[in-house]
């Protein structure tokens, strides 16, 4: 059983977060995990149970007279843990390469997954060739209370697994624990 992907995007976008669901099963085969809004532009994550995997699904989104409208997205599989509470200490595999955002404490922040989507506004071919629509998924350990990027205040969601969507040049994001204090920073390439 899928899942409409643009309805249940929309209230992702209409509730502002996602709410707390730690597992899949038959009767529940998927779960909105994260949403991120900038000016007309949105990104939703969600879980979908899959063939004894769980896959993580991003889609981009734009606003147009007539609501929002899907433009596409991306996807991996994972493991069970994917909607597990956030661990004390991140360990394991984040992006690496050139373009790599560079943390300055992987075991706080770490970049783990990025991509886009290009807008053409509805045109075959639009005269300025469209817009492209960012998207970065951002990892954060358990003292992680909220993510700072391109001038938001991003709150963590209980997996710890943080969606930021933007138009433009990336940005910088700071790790700041409940009180506010600066944990670390994940440097844009």
């Amino acid at each position: 059983m899928a899942y409409d992907i643009v309805r249940e995007s929309v209230a992702l976008i209409e509730a502002g977060r996602a709410e707390p669901v730690r597992s899949l099963t038959r009767r529940r085969r998927f779960a909105a995990m994260a949403v991120d809004v900038s000016d007309d532009v949105a990104a939703t994550m969600f879980a979908r149970r899959g063939v004894g995997c769980v896959h993580q699904e991003i889609h981009h989104l734009a606003l147009r007279d007539d609501g929002w409208v899907w433009l596409g997205g991306g996807g991996s599989s994972g493991d069970e843990r994917l909607l597990a509470d956030r661990p004390a200490a991140l360990s394991g595999p984040s992006l690496f390469g050139p373009d790599a955002p560079m943390s300055s404490n992987p075991r706080i922040i770490a970049g783990v997954g990025a991509g886009g989507t290009l807008d053409t506004r509805g045109q075959d071919e639009p005269s300025d060739g469209g817009r492209w629509i960012s998207r970065s998924v951002i990892r954060v350990s358990a003292e992680v209370a909220s993510v700072e990027v391109f001038d938001r205040s991003l709150t963590v969601p209980w997996h710890g697994y943080v969606l930021v969507v933007w138009c433009g040049d990336p940005s910088d994001a700071v790790a700041r624990d409940a009180t506010g204090r600066k944990l670390a920073e994940l440097r844009s390439a």
